[in-house]
Formats: structure tokens, sequence, C-alpha cells
């Protein structure tokens, strides 16, 4: 396998890996018990099966890490206290 194979192979090691994560997260963080994600979880909060759709990556990023930026009004925590990798891989589960 030639490097540039190998790279390409790592990156999608590396990205499954972080759809992985992120599931792990979205349960273990509690955000299915106020979303909807692929027909399952809660209902209190907007259902995020086509998130993706509506939302770019870093608006999803604000939103976690202090969702009163994007609305005053929420009544979603902060996830402020979440690594960088750990946003970024609820980001790609959402748009898994």
């Amino acid at each position: 396998m030639c490097l540039r194979g190998a790279a390409v192979l790592l990156l999608l090691v590396f990205t499954a890996g972080c759809a992985v994560d992120g599931a792990s997260l979205f349960s273990k963080k509690g955000c299915i018990n106020c979303h909807r994600f692929k027909g399952k979880g809660g209902s209190i909060g907007p259902d995020l099966t086509e998130v993706k759709k509506r939302r770019s990556d870093e608006w999803i990023r604000q939103q976690l890490k202090d969702s009163t930026v994007n609305n005053p009004n929420s009544k979603m925590p902060n996830f402020g206290h979440l690594s960088d990798r750990e946003i970024q891989a609820l980001i790609d589960y959402l748009k898994s």
C-alpha cells in the first residue's frame, strides 16, 4: 500500500471512530433524553435527525458550548466542558 493509500485508510478509520464515540457521547451526556435522532430519543428538544441539512458544523459547535448564543431563551444546558474532540465526535455522529 502506498503512503497516500495508508493516509486515506487512517482517515476513514478515524472518522468512523468519531461517529461511534459521538453515538456513545450522545447517550452518556444525556442528549438522547431531550433530542430524537434517527427515531430514538426524547421530544423536549428538536429532532436532530436532519440537523446536518439545517445547521453548519460551527453552529452546532456553538450550540453545544453555549446554546444561549444562538437562542437567548434556550433551556439546553451548556456542554462547554466537552473537549474539542468530543464536540467534533458529536457533530460527526449527527452528520452520519
